[in-house]
């Protein structure tokens, strides 16, 4: 079985694979532009042959038994080699052989490979699950090994999820089980996993006394490559404990072995881990040296990405420990193998590492450092935009936090408009990955200050010979016998390299005195012009009216307050995760209308109003436009809790889009106003029930003369059930409509906008049920809402398009109404209630049509969800979930709807007036 490699610790971050045992197939090391594969060893391939003969034989002899014991042997060997597809074929086949032979002690060993194989996959919940299954058998039957090496997948996997104790007491148990079995490998690798997790735990002297006790077993057993491994782990333990000579002497007994597997590159990650481990103590020069050690081996390898790895490695040891300007003359270095080898995302880990370290001493040079980084990310987000949307969300949730950490310094310096735009670039990517957008816009470079446009232009006359040359010249280094002309070639391109990189050293000379130093040169910088600018401009006009972008990091949550005149940053301290756990809290408890939401409602006003209400009052505060980060986008402004009264009672709220600012400055002519409002009140699916208070919303707002019961506030016409098809909603739509009403059923998928849809009546006639997706009405150029002043989707979760496990793309369907012309949208943030919404929409219509322009959307939103607060509307029929909800009756029916389940769903987007 493969042993738990040494896991070298990444100098990006990612995760290794393992280095191989001895006469496995090591590896291709990342990005390593000349690796090579190696075949399998002689001795394996001999041996697999005589299993392989084994098997054959076992076959023709029909001995059940016998068949399942080779095919075990064979994916043992497959599984020690990473040639997982085989080995789980084979442990699979075994199982069933062995279960058809009632033979449980080979069941268990099958279950186990099983386990095994899954667990190197990292595929836990399967691997689990076949633990489980073995050692439940093994304790049936009194198998003491199949129960000790169940046991020991089981424990390495809780621990590998964080779940220390869990792994411990698995270990504790499965040890005697192992020393009883006489196993005396299966009973090393328990104290070796023991080991580990005692060093995790920071437990070092724990961790050495298994350690001690597995090493001398592995000798015994020969099994070279674990006890170098266990070599290794001493080595790490000492060094944790600050030994470092005897460290020293563990590792350099380790190394051989690793070196005699042929890998250079796990040749030089070891001695990058030795160098970490003496890092982690605070032995500066001590890890510096080993990572120096690594340095000539990488570059030996001529692999140029790596080498820029060690270095930025190198720099950053310097920069946790504080010698900043030795720091960035290793980053400046990593920087230029990084251009020559033009790898942008190693170039962007070092602009990231970069701005780190100036951020204290020069955070102008810094922001510059991480927008360079976050356009070379812009850009590959272009690059992958024809690969699996998983893995594009994946990519960017890898990045996540340059975009961040950067926003988070514009904030401390007071750039604020710069760090909105950076947390909107997020947002669109949020978008993006529901609904179709504009790949322009969302894929779009960050704003530079013309200090900034001008460093730029000097680094790219700095660096414009650096790509080609250092492509040319990695190709040449490749070549071990250079012909005359070639060896020529090469070391006219190295001379070349040589004074590019002296450009680029004066370039990084230069930016101390193009930015200056301190705030003072911060506060010169020109202000950064975008929408949120346009944001601050159009508040001029606007008395009364607040801005309040908000933005979640791992340790706080930042307010930017804007009013025309003024932007503030406060701060709220506490986790993401913390944060997290009180909106999902809150959400549930709005969803619940037998729990009290008000305790956690006041938490999250404490939040997120407690550290801006004083400069709320001193702007005489009335309408809150809100751009909203991370899980606070499930969060509805309204029903946050002051102790006495409820948000909606003090405020108007609104939340704010990107696409929403061009529309701001609009406002409805209401003396004209016309609507067509859309909906379906019949059952068309057998999971989606009827909707008996649909006909009556529609009626209540829309005055047609074709329904014989409409009487509602605004002129238009109304499609009900049969009527409501995707071609008569396009004929709808090419009639001039101010407003856009749909009530129907609204399935949500997160993340999939294909699978997200709007229950219609048909596609071109009614009778049927049609799914319109979210994809297909962003697409359908006959839907547009371009004189659309107000789209009201009055259906369950319209609000919302992602999973509630982040709280991202929140604004995702209101976006995509806005992309195509809507002013301004209504949606839901939960499954509304029937009746309620219909009461709830046709008062909001009479009060804001009524008013004609003396109260805009969002006042007369407020109002409307007032009135079912307050108990000025009361409910008079059944209770009907509109979307996944079971129908209730009227037992059900709480009393009123004073409950923020019924008035707190709906949220208005874009133009508030």
């Amino acid at each position: 079985m493969p042993a738990l490699g040494v896991y070298p610790v990444s100098l990006c971050g990612q995760n290794p694979a393992p280095i191989s045992a001895p006469g496995s197939q090591p590896p291709a090391p990342p990005q390593t532009r000349t690796a090579a594969v190696t075949p399998l060893p002689a001795a394996i391939i001999t041996k697999l042959d005589k299993l392989q003969e084994a098997l054959s034989a076992a076959r023709a002899a029909g001995d059940a038994r016998a068949i399942a014991k080779a095919l075990d042997q064979v994916s043992d060997v497959y599984l020690y080699t990473s040639e997982f597809k085989k080995a789980l074929d084979g442990y699979n086949e075994a199982l069933a052989v062995a279960r058809a032979a009632k033979d449980a002690l080979q069941e268990v060993a099958s279950l186990n490979g099983i386990g095994d194989c899954y667990l190197s996959m990292s595929a836990n919940k399967e691997a689990i699950d076949a633990y489980q299954q073995a050692l439940a058998v093994a304790t049936t039957s009194g198998d003491l090994h199949g129960q000790a090496a169940a046991l020991a997948g089981l424990g390495w996997i809780n621990n590998t999820l964080g779940k220390n104790q869990e792994a411990l007491d698995l270990f504790n148990r499965a040890l005697p089980l192992a020393r009883k079995a006489s196993d005396r490998n299966l009973e090393a690798r328990v104290l070796r996993r023991t080991g580990l997790v005692y060093s995790v735990l920071g437990d070092n002297r724990k961790s050495l006394e298994y350690f001690n006790q597995a090493l001398p077993i592995f000798h015994q057993i020969n099994d070279l490559y674990r006890e170098a491994t266990v070599l290794n782990d001493l080595g790490l333990a000492y060094s944790d404990m600050g030994e470092k000579q005897k460290a020293l002497e563990y590792f350099k007994q380790a190394l051989p072995i690793f070196r005699q597997v042929g890998d250079r590159e796990s040749e030089a990650l070891t001695w990058v881990v030795m160098g970490r481990a003496y890092g982690d103590l605070g032995k500066r020069q001590i890890e510096l040296g080993y990572y120096r050690k690594a340095l000539p081996i990488i570059h030996w390898v001529g692999d140029l990405d790596n080498e820029a790895k060690t270095l930025n490695g190198i720099g950053s040891v310097y920069r946790i420990f504080g010698e900043k300007q030795k720091a960035q003359e290793s980053f400046n270095q990593a920087l230029q193998l990084a251009n020559a080898a033009n790898d942008p995302i190693v170039k962007a880990g070092i602009l990231d590492n970069m701005m780190h370290n100036q951020s204290a001493s020069q955070p102008a040079i810094a922001i510059f450092y991480g927008k360079q980084a976050v356009n070379l990310l812009q850009q590959l987000r272009g690059n992958i935009q024809g690969l699996d949307k998983q893995l594009q969300k994946d990519f960017l949730a890898s990045k996540d936090g340059y975009y961040r950490e950067l926003a988070d310094l514009l904030i401390k310096q007071g750039r604020l408009p710069e760090a909105q735009e950076v947390l909107d670039l997020l947002k669109e990517q949020e978008y993006s990955d529901y609904v179709r957008g504009d790949p322009n816009k969302m894929l779009s470079p960050l704003t530079l200050t013309p200090a900034e446009q001008q460093a730029e232009q000097d680094y790219e006359e700095s660096t414009s010979q650096i790509v080609s040359l250092g492509e040319q010249w990695a190709q040449l280094r490749k070549i071990a016998d250079r012909t005359p002309e070639q060896e020529k070639q090469y070391q006219q391109i190295s001379s070349q390299l040589e004074s590019a990189n002296r450009g680029l050293d004066d370039f990084f000379g230069r930016l101390y005195k193009l930015f200056g130093e301190g705030a003072a040169a911060n506060n010169q910088e020109a202000v950064v012009e975008g929408k949120v600018s346009q944001l601050k401009k159009l508040l001029v006009n606007m008395p009364h009216t607040v801005a309040l972008y908000t933005l979640v990091a791992k340790d706080r949550t930042s307010i930017i307050v804007v009013t025309g005149t003024v932007q503030v940053a406060r701060e709220s301290y506490l986790s993401e995760e913390d944060l997290n756990r009180k909106v999902a809290a809150f959400q549930q408890a709005l969803r619940d209308r037998a729990v009290n939401p008000k305790p956690m409602a006041l938490e999250l006003y404490k939040i997120l109003i407690g550290p801006v209400k004083a400069d709320l009052d001193q702007a005489q505060a009335e309408t809150l436009v809100w751009s909203l980060d991370g899980a606070l986008r499930y969060v509805p402004m309204a029903a946050l809790y002051d102790g006495k009264k409820y948000l909606v009672e003090s405020y108007n709220t609104v939340t704010l889009n990107p696409d929403g600012i061009d529309y701001l400055s609009e406002k409805p002519d209401l003396s004209n106003l016309s609507a067509a409002a859309m909906g379906i009140s019949l059952k068309y699916e057998a999971n989606l029930p009827s909707l008996p208070a649909v006909a009556i919303e529609l009626d209540d707002i829309v005055r047609d003369p074709k329904a014989q019961d409409a009487h509602g506030v605004l002129p238009g016409s109304i499609l009900l059930d049969n009527q409501f098809t995707e071609k008569g909603m396009e004929k709808e739509m090419e009639t001039t409509h101010s407003v856009i009403h749909i009530a129907s059923h609204f399935v949500f998928k997160p993340g999939d906008n294909s699978k997200s849809y709007l229950l219609l009546a048909g596609k071109d006639a009614g009778g049927d049920g049609f799914h319109l997706t979210v994809a297909d009405f962003g697409a359908n150029q006959k839907l547009d809402l371009l004189d659309t002043d107000l789209l009201t989707l009055s259906a369950c979760e319209t609000g919302i398009s992602s999973n509630a496990g982040n709280g991202r793309e929140v604004d995702g369907l209101g976006m995509t109404a806005q992309k195509k012309g809507a002013k301004a949208v209504i949606s839901s943030l939960w499954e509304v209630d029937d009746a309620s919404t219909g009461d709830l929409m046709a008062d909001f219509y009479k009060l804001w049509a009524d008013g004609k322009g003396s109260v805009t959307k969002v006042e007369a939103l407020r109002h409307a969800q007032l009135d079912l607060l307050l108990g000025r509307i009361k409910p008079d029929i059944g209770v009907n979930a509109r979307g996944f909800g079971n129908a209730k009756t009227g037992k059900d029916l709480p009393t009123g709807y004073a409950h923020p389940y019924y008035w707190a769903p709906f949220v208005l987007m874009g133009n508030w007036k």
